[in-house]
């Protein structure tokens, strides 16, 4: 071979241009791995308006927002819609901590209630709350607002909104007692006392009480005047106690419940006795709403009349224990309840029409809520969400025919989510089985499914309104199907009693019957489809590939049961948890053959379809043990899986870095096996 320079100088030039089209390839993919990143984030972020409160007169409105990772309390012009500062609320305690509450006293005053999210903090009776009260007074012209601060231990309970710069503070001890406390007497925020002041201003005295009564007193029940009208208490006999006010001195006990009451069980039945508390007042004379505390998890509202003993279910939550309950301070009108999502206390507000009895619910797509109004009731924040609409408040005014969005919960995402909401049924063995259908608005003719069956897997239910994970999945362009199985709740009382002993069975056959009624949608790839869930979810998108691996090409689950027995041994779990596994599962005894066949745990080796595995490592509800039973049987059988465990990992997702890192890794996996 003659060698040859000219040869050698082309050679150059040809592996030049090749290296520069590499590195705009490669430039390209990172930039577009790096917009797919960011994208991502929107779905799983920080939510930025959480709440907001006119004040009486109608001129501003307080609002709760997290930005830039600080949450801020801000002020907003109900005329220019100008937004201000009020304060900056990181730094007010030592741990994690939240608004609880947001209340304006007068039209110069606002309070802030707040609490430290810590374990405990979700038991209805807690006495070892971390609390404290801020009160923020409106700022003249360029000043900085002033903040007040209660010293004393307790909590608000009625702002005296017509007595300008008072309300009422609860204080809990052997005899609890409720005083008039005047802003102008507290102490700044911060500002060390001198010898001669007095904590609080020396408010906590005779003369200034309302009301009071012997025991340790959890909630106060006031009228819109601000007259108390009844408590709940820890009587003498340490038996929690339901009492009302006659003539504001007489005490009527309408109701007490001995020590243990969620324990008790009637003699012969297996059914839970229901332990309803009464949370707050409404409207009616003796009716309260009210939380089942012998429930699994707080997420039925119950409105129950302690004179006539009539109780009625009034709402369910979809998912979220509930903590709390928000009222209308007008109408006592259930408005929104507190729930804690990923380490947080935040508000879902309710639909009016969710306010009737379940089953006369109507099928309306889009949640409209009244949050907040005037005194005057000429302006009001209403809350508005759907299943493409992440959420916003608007201010409507009289005076205008249109409502004026003010904030959102997730503004990058307004106007960005395009899809389509699908509701049906399927019957299945006679049992009218409803579902969601979540497609891709776009020109894609047809779109992979994902399967997506809830936790719980009883009281718990898929609704309408927006969902960031259904969402995030349509935006990656996949069909979302969600099956409200026998044992949801939101429905009628036949469909959640109809998944009592169906856990690996009927409710598995449900989602399979929905999911073989949507294949027959014109925009579904029928030969497309995947598995995937949290908790009980995670369970059933493993099953659902175990039983009908023809359909079902790949599952994923986080935190998913995978040994039914080990989770129903669970060390935490109480006496009315039993129960309720008794009563809803069916179990006679552990460790039976009939736990085995519905655990995939035992049925590794009939796999054939790719599974992820994802849990994280600090879960308390479901033990990480059941990721590494799964994973080692799977290594005993040579099946195919990929493995991902969060070190930080809870029950929930986490913090929005490591939602965005797990949900990175299913979309990848879904779209390498989804064939």
């Amino acid at each position: 071979m003659i060698f040859s320079w000219s040869l050698v100088n082309k050679m150059k030039k040809i592996l030049k241009k090749i290296l520069i089209i590499t590195c705009l390839c490669i430039t390209f993919i990172s930039i577009g791995h790096a917009e797919n990143t960011k994208e991502n984030l929107e779905f799983f972020s920080m939510p930025d308006m959480t709440m907001a409160k006119i004040s009486p007169n109608g001129q501003y409105i307080a609002t709760i927002r997290y930005q830039k990772h600080k949450k801020k309390v801000t002020l907003i012009n109900t005329e220019t819609l100008a937004e201000s500062l009020l304060l900056n609320l990181d730094g007010f305690f030592k741990g994690k901590a939240t608004i609880s509450q947001l209340v304006w006293i007068d039209d110069q005053h606002i309070a802030a209630q707040l609490i430290e999210v810590k374990k405990g903090i979700e038991d209805l009776l807690n006495t070892k709350k971390s609390q404290r009260l801020l009160v923020i007074k409106m700022p003249y012209l360029n000043e900085k607002a002033k903040v007040y601060s209660v010293k004393t231990k307790g909590w608000l309970v009625h702002p005296l909104q017509e007595e300008a710069g008072t309300f009422l503070y609860a204080k809990s001890s052997i005899y609890s007692k409720i005083y008039k406390i005047n802003v102008n007497k507290l102490a700044i925020e911060g500002k060390k006392l001198n010898k001669l002041s007095k904590i609080d201003g020396g408010q906590f005295k005779a003369s200034n009480e309302v009301s009071d009564i012997y025991g340790y007193a959890t909630r106060w029940f006031i009228d819109q005047e601000g007259n108390p009208q009844a408590v709940l208490h820890f009587n003498e006999k340490q038996n929690l106690t339901l009492s009302k006010f006659d003539n504001k001195k007489d005490v009527k006990v309408l109701k007490s419940w001995p020590k243990n009451n969620d324990e008790h069980e009637e003699s012969g039945s297996k059914t839970q006795v229901k332990n309803l508390i009464p949370i707050e007042m409404a409207g009616q004379p003796n009716s309260f709403y009210c939380l089942d505390s012998s429930e699994e998890e707080h997420r039925t509202v119950y409105l129950v009349n302690y004179d006539t003993g009539n109780e009625e279910v009034i709402y369910e939550a979809d998912s979220f224990k509930i903590i709390d309950l928000v009222l209308s301070p007008d109408t006592h009108k259930l408005i929104s309840v507190k729930v804690i999502k990923n380490g947080l206390i935040e508000n879902v507000f309710i639909n009016d029409e969710q306010l009737q009895t379940v089953q006369q619910r109507s099928k309306n797509t889009i949640l409209m809520s009244r949050v907040s109004e005037s005194l005057a009731r000429d302006k009001a924040i209403v809350y508005m969400e759907s299943h493409n609409n992440p959420g916003q408040f608007m201010l409507q005014s009289n005076h205008q025919s249109e409502k004026q969005i003010i904030g959102e919960r997730f503004p990058s995402l307004s106007n960005k989510l395009p899809s389509k909401l699908i509701e049906s049924i399927v019957k299945v063995k006679g049992l009218e089985i409803p579902y969601l259908l979540s497609i891709p608005s776009n020109e894609v003719k047809t779109h992979p499914l994902i399967v997506m069956p809830h936790g719980g897997p009883v009281g718990v239910h898929d609704n309408r309104y927006y969902n960031p994970i259904v969402q995030y999945l349509v935006a990656n362009d996949f069909a979302v199907l969600q099956v409200n199985f026998r044992g949801s709740s939101g429905y009628s009382t036949k469909l959640k009693s109809a998944g009592k002993n169906q856990w690996g069975e009927l409710m598995l056959e449900d989602i399979y019957q929905a999911t073989l009624s949507v294949l027959a949608h014109p925009e579904i790839d029928e030969h497309r489809v995947c598995s995937f869930g949290m908790s009980y979810g995670g369970y059933a998108a493993l099953m659902l590939t175990l039983k009908y691996p023809e359909l079902y090409k790949c599952a994923a689950n986080w935190a998913g049961v995978t040994d039914v027995n080990l989770y129903f041994q669970h060390p935490r779990l109480r006496k009315a948890q039993h129960k309720w596994i008794r009563e809803h599962v069916g179990v006679i005894e552990m460790e039976s053959q009939e736990l085995k066949d519905i655990s995939p745990v035992y049925l590794a080796n009939s796999l054939t379809t790719p599974v992820f595995i994802a849990h994280g490592k600090k879960d308390e509800i479901v033990d990480i043990e059941h990721a590494f039973r799964l994973k080692l049987m799977l290594d005993k059988f040579g099946k195919s899986y990929q493995w991902y465990v969060d070190d930080e990992g809870t029950h929930s997702f986490g913090k929005p870095a490591q939602r965005q890192n797990y949900f990175s890794k299913l979309t990848a996996f879904i779209n390498e096996n989804i064939h």
